[in-house]
């Protein structure tokens, strides 16, 4: 595996990035497309191509539903997807079809049931600009809403309802459920073969940025970005199996070389109403202890409501 920082692939890439027509390409690994999924998925894409002309989204993977639906909603597909053993996506696969589907100076995961509102862009322009320079990670954590309906983006009245269902049902996640990371193209070129939708990478992502001295920007208390609420009938597993004690969550935990809980939820820097600021003594992660109780819950939940 490279390291995090490599920058000669920074220049050799330059060309290409002075090019490009877009700021920042979003890739994500949808989920297969059916009468459970579709709408979410749909949701969340449809608010991303509102992000244009600076956002460019990116479908990647075989599964049912995602060459049409992309087609059919006007964003870029690449299939060819590489699987482990057992049939789930590779992370490290998804990383590099990225990096060789896009020229785009900042690239961006997300996963496919996040609906972001155009505020997201002013939030990593003001990182883009800030004293953090021009390597660094930016994540966040989500807000879960329980959207039941494919949104109308286009409806003022659409968009009202959504707005009013955020603020009568809207449970903020515990630190340790990050929905995306942005960076700049010259990181994470190749990644542990970390399966989707499983647990411990996301946490990797946040604790080996910190490790190479890599700027880690919270977004949370300034970004709302919407996960909209659903079961997790598409996992065979339960959801303990797929985070926590599966073959595949533990294979990850052995690929991510622990499970980094707490540094893996705490950034070095936060984004705040003043702008892009330093965590002060962020080797203490006052992040996570702070948000013990949700992270409690959390537990609570995976041991204790399977399924």
């Amino acid at each position: 595996m490279e390291t995090i920082d490599s920058n000669q692939m920074e220049a050799r890439e330059a060309a290409q990035v002075d090019s490009c027509p877009f700021n920042l390409t979003l890739f994500a690994t949808p989920k297969p497309f059916d009468h459970e999924t579709d709408p979410i998925q749909r949701n969340a894409i449809e608010s991303w191509k509102r992000l244009a002309p600076s956002v460019d989204v990116l479908l990647l993977g075989d599964e049912p539903g995602i060459s049409e639906t992309a087609k059919k909603m006007g964003v870029r597909h690449a299939a060819g997807l590489k699987r482990n053993q057992s049939g789930t996506p590779l992370l490290s696969s998804a990383f590099q079809m990225a990096h060789e589907h896009s020229a785009a100076p900042l690239l961006m995961y997300c996963n496919c049931d996040v609906i972001l509102e155009p505020s997201f862009l002013d939030a990593i322009e003001c990182v883009s600009r800030s004293p953090v320079g021009k390597s660094f990670v930016a994540y966040g954590r989500r807000l879960d809403v329980p959207v039941d309906w494919e949104v109308q983006f286009d409806q003022p009245a659409d968009r009202d309802r959504l707005r009013e269902r955020v603020r009568l049902h809207a449970r903020r996640a515990p630190v340790v459920c990050k929905e995306y990371f942005v960076f700049p193209r010259a990181l994470f070129s190749a990644i542990p073969d970390f399966a989707v939708g499983r647990g411990n990478w996301d946490n990797w992502m946040i604790w080996h940025a910190r490790c190479q001295g890599i700027p880690v920007v919270d977004l949370s208390d300034r970004v709302q970005v919407i996960h909209q609420s659903h079961d997790y009938r598409h996992q065979q597993n339960s959801r303990q199996l797929s985070y926590v004690t599966g073959h595949e969550a533990k294979a990850n935990q052995r690929l991510a070389a622990g499970r980094h809980i707490i540094s893996g939820c705490s950034g070095t820097w936060r984004l705040s109403e003043n702008g892009v600021e330093r965590v002060r003594w962020p080797g203490l992660n006052w992040n996570f202890w702070r948000d013990l109780p949700r992270f409690a819950r959390l537990i609570i939940e995976l041991f204790v409501k399977r399924g």
